[in-house]
């Protein structure tokens, strides 16, 4: 693969298209998908987000440009900056029938990309905010609107519910876990996940709550973890929080110890190769440390993350996999991988 094939030039070199890179590029397309870790406000397309926007008549924040700063194309200078897109993606919907018509367009691109299943992570309380209703009603129709996209485009789908880093993080996930009882603990949520600033402190009682939900739920537990250049927030991630999964990860990459703590216990990797390139968790001048978890039999599975923000899908991100050394073997394997990896073993 090369960049005429995905326009990222910050990331893939200058040769020419090779007739074997013309079949590979084939067999790529072809290929079924599993999606294990993509957030649904970061896979909005920009055309549906300006008519949401339109629609409620949501003013922009000071500052904020449409054109500028709701697609990240090129690496940025820092996580924080990467996130501008979260100034707008907050702010909406406010309507449920906004709720049905986004995540309709985002199952749509899923379709596109060939996915036939996909655990899709959602900020619940936000949604609760905006639509002005109980946690417990928003996950109702977050499940609702998200099982009639998923149908429409005959797509499997669980639900991961994201809790943010900080001082109030415990109380977070205590609102997610009551409205999940108060729903019946209903099948379609299949995990939880842990997100935010690395550097944010969170309540001591905060990994223990998680392992709690592990056990009495079966819910799965992945943690955004590494993405920010600590290997110890992995390392806490596995020993703390009792993960299955780690989302991101990059920075184990450094860690022989860590890498085969990680293999030892199976736990996987989620990686997102074109977001770790803009968000600067693997440098313009870094090789990816995908090589390292092959090496060191590191279960991973390849994701997008964010693919409206990056105007790129999952399918792009199966080639800038390969453009970063892995070979069209490897992405033909992802999907069994990624259903053995996935906490929707009912919904499959």
């Amino acid at each position: 693969m090369n960049q005429r094939q995905l326009d990222l030039p910050w990331m893939l070199g200058e040769a020419d298209i090779t007739e074997v890179e013309c079949k590979e590029e084939a067999a790529l397309h072809a290929l079924k998908r599993g999606e294990l870790h993509v957030h649904m406000n970061g896979a909005i397309p920009t055309s549906t987000i300006r008519e949401i926007l339109a629609d409620e008549g949501t003013s922009l924040p000071q500052g904020f440009d449409l054109q500028r700063d709701l697609v990240r194309l090129t690496p940025c200078r820092s996580l924080a900056e990467y996130l501008t897109p979260w100034q707008i993606l907050r702010l909406f919907p406010n309507k449920r029938a906004n709720l049905d018509r986004l995540t309709l367009s985002v199952f749509g691109i899923l379709a596109e990309n060939q996915v036939s299943f996909v655990e899709l992570r959602s900020s619940l309380l936000y949604l609760a905010m905006l639509q002005g209703c109980s946690p417990a009603e928003a996950l109702e129709r977050l499940i609702e609107s998200t099982g009639e996209a998923a149908r429409h485009n005959g797509i499997r789908r669980g639900l991961i519910l994201t809790v943010t880093r900080g001082d109030y993080s415990a109380v977070g996930l205590a609102t997610l876990l009551q409205a999940f009882e108060d729903l019946g603990r209903p099948k379609e949520v299949v995990g939880l996940d842990l997100a935010g600033d690395e550097e944010m402190s969170y309540p001591t009682e905060l990994p223990s709550m998680f392992r709690d939900a592990k056990d009495r739920f079966g819910l799965g537990i992945t943690i955004h973890a590494g993405e920010t250049g600590r290997a110890e927030n992995v390392r806490s991630a596995v020993d703390l929080f009792d993960a299955d999964r780690i989302g991101h990860g990059t920075a184990a990459g450094k860690d022989p110890r860590l890498l085969e703590l990680l293999a030892e216990r199976r736990i996987c990797v989620e990686v997102c190769p074109i977001s770790n390139r803009l968000t600067g968790a693997v440098p313009r001048d870094e090789t990816h440390p995908l090589q390292e978890f092959r090496r060191h039999g590191v279960p991973f599975v390849i994701c997008s993350d964010n693919p409206a923000i990056h105007q790129h899908g999952l399918a792009d991100d199966h080639a800038a996999a390969m453009a970063e050394g892995l070979s069209i073997c490897d992405m033909q394997q992802q999907y069994e991988i990624a259903k053995r990896y996935s906490f929707m073993e009912r919904l499959i």
